[in-house]
Formats: C-alpha cells, structure tokens, sequence
C-alpha cells in the first residue's frame, strides 16, 4: 500500500471511529485492530500525521483528527460511500465487493466527478452498510446507534449498519445477516462465546461471535 494511501486510510478509519465527533480520543490499539495493522505501524503512523498537522496525539490516551485531518478523511469517505452505491446498485456486486472495489476508486476521485456520481445515484444519504454519506458541503452528521454486545438478552432489535471492515462484510454474508433485518437476542453462550439471535421473520437462529458484535450497530 502506498504511503500517501494508507495515511488517508488512517484518517477515514479516526473519523468513522470517532463517529465524526472531534472530541472523542481513539485509542492506538482500535486503530490498530480496526486496520489490521500493529500497534507499532499505528505509532508510526500517528506521529508523521501529527508532523503534517492531521491528527493531535495525547499519549496514553488517543488521537483526535484536526480540521485539516477532518476534511481530508470526509472527502475520502464521500467517494468511497458514493462509489459503493454505485457498485452495488447499479452493478449488482455485493457488500463486501463494492467495499473492496470502491477502495480501489476512492483515492484519485475527482469532486466534480463525485457530485455528479452523487446526483445519478438521486442523492443517497447512506452506503449499502448502512453508513451515513456526508454530503457536497461535507456535512457529516453519524447517528450514535447501540452495538450488539451493549444490548441485553431478550432484547428485539433491527441491524441499523456496520462498521466498513472487508472481512467483517464477508462475515455478515456467509452468516446472511442484512440490513434493516429484525432479530432478538436469545442467549451468549458461556466462556466469551458467541452471541445467539433468532431472526424474527424467518426464525432462524444463527451465531455472531463477541469480536464481530462490537463492529454491528443495532436500534
């Protein structure tokens, strides 16, 4: 991955994290586990974004985006939402493979581009996981929803969206858990196990480990 790629991948992953807030710290090791990447990559990485002005770091405690920082991570994930609509709607690819190809997009997009990608589409508020899109001014206004592992057992609930991770979206294919879906609770097994949910249309019950849980945003 280049170097120039994976600074802005950094500052997108901050900002999701964040859920857009500039006030909320990131911690190193979520960057970390939410990229894939080790804590020492993480560090590294931190620090040239502090040198360029993108990021302020508060040892032992995270890393806040600066308004330069900010912007460069919503122009990122406006064409990347973008482009993910266009790949699932239009071309019929699924989740994870308009993740995967609009990755390969996103970067070099340009804006007049991108504005005239959004109005073709009519105007889409959220990618096909359920993220919010910010708009042409760059306005970016996440909803805070529940993670799965926060409600208790017995609760009723509907996926309201996923964090953007490729392998957390082949997971959530190969398990058949969809957005807008309607689930209850029924148990966590002992010993860290998985979470079980009965699907409420069709009664099928599947498992979702604890890890996968944490990146599943519920109402």
């Amino acid at each position: 991955m280049a170097e120039s790629v994976s600074k802005t991948l950094y500052l997108q992953t901050i900002l999701e994290l964040t859920g857009g807030s500039n006030e909320t710290q990131v911690p190193n090791n979520q960057i970390a586990e939410h990229l894939h990447v080790t804590p020492s990559s993480v560090s590294n990485m931190m620090t040239k974004l502090q040198e360029t002005g993108e990021v302020e770091v508060e040892p032992y405690y995270g890393v806040t985006l600066t308004s330069k920082g900010r912007m460069t991570a919503l122009k990122l994930i406006r064409a990347h939402r973008l482009f993910e609509v266009f790949l699932y709607d239009k071309l019929n690819l699924s989740s994870s493979e308009a993740h995967m190809n609009a990755d390969n997009l996103d970067h070099d997009a340009d804006e007049k581009m991108i504005n005239q990608l959004e109005l073709f589409l009519d105007n889409p508020t959220t990618c096909p996981h359920g993220l919010v899109i910010p708009d042409k001014q760059y306005h970016y206004h996440a909803k805070h929803f529940k993670r799965l592992t926060e409600i208790a057992d017995g609760t009723t609930f509907k996926i309201n969206s996923f964090t953007e991770d490729l392998e957390l979206l082949k997971y959530l294919e190969l398990v058949d858990l969809t957005l807008h879906s309607q689930w209850q609770l029924v148990e966590r097994l002992p010993f860290e196990g998985p979470l079980v949910i009965e699907n409420l249309t069709t009664h099928h019950k599947i498992q979702i480990t604890q890890h996968a849980a944490n990146y599943i945003f519920v109402e």
